[in-house]
C-alpha cells in the first residue's frame, strides 16, 4: 500500500517527471525508472500537465502499483518550470532530479549525480550524459554552452559518446531534460522561474546558478537517453527568444549589457537572418518577442531587483565562465530544416488562454 505524504523516511532525491500528452514516452520513462535499484532511495512525483491524450491515466496506473510514485495533476499546462514548481510543493527529498517525459534512464543512473553534489558543495547542480534515443552512441548533450548573449547550445551534440571520457566536466550550463539540483537553492530561489513557460528556462536557471556562486557539472558516469531531433518552429523560436532577452535583462546589469553591444547586435542580425531564411511565420514571431519584453517591463524590474539580492558573483566573472563563440553546427541544422515542424509542437498563447478558461 503507498504510504500518504508526508509519512515514512524521508527520501533521499525526489525525482520529478514532467508530463505534457507524453504518451509511450512517459511510459517508457516510467518503465526505466522502475528498473532502478533503490540505493539512493527516492520518491517519484508524476506532474501532469493537463494532459488530454490519456497519459495520465498511465502515470496513475503506473503510480498505483508502486510504493515510491505519486502523480500529480495540473488542470492547466503550467509548463516546465511550473510543474517542477508544483512538484516542489510535496517533495521531500534534498535533492530535485528533474525529467522530461521523453527521456529513459540508464540503470544507476542516479547515484553517482547525487554522490558528486554530496561530496562538492560548491556544485549546485548536476547532469548526466544525455546519449541520444535513435543512435545511443552519439550525445545529444553533455551539458550546455551557455552563450555570453543568453544562447543556449547543447554541448557536443551528436559527437561519439567517446568524446565526454569518464571525468566529471564543469560545464556552463545544465540540460533541462535531465539534471539534479539541491533542494534548498531551488527554495532560494523561490522555486524555478516560470515566466519561461517552456525552452530556455534552463539557461535561466544556469545563469542564476552562476551568479549565485554554484558550479555545474556533467557526469559521464550517469547516462540517460533522449528521444530527440533538432528542429524549430515559430513558437519555439518566439519562447526561445522572448526567454532569452527575458534572461540577459533580469540576470546582466546594465553595464555588461552595454560592453556586449556588438555581440548582441550580432546575434540579432544571426537570429533575423534566420527568420527570414525560414519564412514570414518565424519573422512574425521574432518581431512578437520585442513586443512582449516591452510589455512586461515591471515584471522584468521586479525580477532584476531580486537577482541582485541574491548575486555573489559579478556580471564580469560570469562572462568569464560562459561561451563566447557560437555552436555554427546547430545553426547549420537548423537552417537546412524547412516547412513547419510539427514534432513536439507546443501550444500557442492563444490556444494556452483557450485552454485555461
Amino acid at each position: 500500500m503507498q504510504e500518504p505524504p508526508g509519512s515514512g523516511p524521508t527520501p533521499l532525491v525526489t525525482v520529478v517527471v514532467v508530463n505534457y500528452n507524453g504518451g509511450d514516452d512517459l511510459e517508457r520513462c516510467l518503465s526505466s525508472l522502475g528498473n532502478q535499484d533503490p540505493n539512493p532511495s527516492a520518491e517519484v512525483l508524476v506532474v501532469d500537465n493537463g494532459s488530454v491524450d490519456g497519459s495520465r491515466d498511465l502515470a496513475e496506473r503506473v503510480a498505483a502499483e508502486s510504493e515510491s510514485m505519486r502523480v500529480l495533476a495540473s488542470p492547466v499546462n503550467r509548463g516546465y518550470a511550473g510543474a517542477v514548481n508544483l512538484a516542489l510543493e510535496e517533495a521531500r527529498g534534498a535533492y530535485v532530479a528533474v525529467l522530461n517525459m521523453d527521456i529513459t534512464v540508464e540503470p544507476g543512473w542516479l547515484g553517482p549525480l547525487v554522490g558528486f553534489l554530496e561530496a562538492n558543495p560548491g556544485t549546485g547542480a548536476v547532469c548526466p550524459l544525455m546519449l541520444l534515443d535513435a543512435d545511443p552512441g552519439r550525445i545529444n548533450a553533455a551539458g550546455q554552452d551557455i552563450h555570453v548573449t543568453g544562447l543556449g547550445f547543447n554541448r557536443w551534440l551528436d559527437q561519439p559518446q567517446e568524446r565526454a571520457g569518464s571525468e566529471p566536466i564543469l560545464v556552463t550550463g545544465l540540460q533541462g531534460g535531465a539534471f539534479v539540483i539541491r533542494r534548498e537553492i531551488l527554495d532560494r530561489f523561490g522555486g524555478w522561474d516560470e515566466s519561461g513557460f517552456l525552452y530556455a528556462e534552463d539557461v535561466q536557471l544556469s545563469m542564476l546558478l552562476q551568479l549565485i556562486g554554484a558550479d555545474i557539472h556533467c557526469l559521464p558516469a550517469s547516462i540517460v537517453r533522449h528521444d530527440y531531433h533538432l528542429t524549430m518552429h515559430p513558437e519555439k523560436l518566439f519562447l526561445l527568444e522572448r526567454n532569452r532577452g527575458w534572461t540577459v535583462l533580469t540576470d546582466l546589469r546594465a553595464s555588461a549589457r552595454l560592453a556586449l553591444f556588438p555581440l548582441f547586435a550580432f546575434t540579432e542580425l544571426l537570429m533575423w537572418g534566420y527568420c527570414l531564411l525560414r519564412g514570414p511565420a518565424f519573422l512574425k514571431a521574432k518581431a512578437r518577442t520585442y513586443r512582449w519584453l516591452g510589455s512586461h517591463r515591471a515584471e522584468l524590474r521586479a525580477r532584476r531587483q531580486f537577482v541582485e539580492q541574491l548575486r555573489v558573483r559579478s556580471d564580469w566573472q560570469l562572462l568569464r565562465r560562459l561561451r563566447w563563440n557560437y555552436a555554427w553546427s546547430q545553426f547549420v541544422t537548423l537552417g537546412r530544416e524547412r516547412g513547419i515542424s510539427e514534432r513536439n509542437r507546443i501550444p500557442t498563447e492563444g490556444e494556452r488562454a483557450a485552454a485555461e478558461r
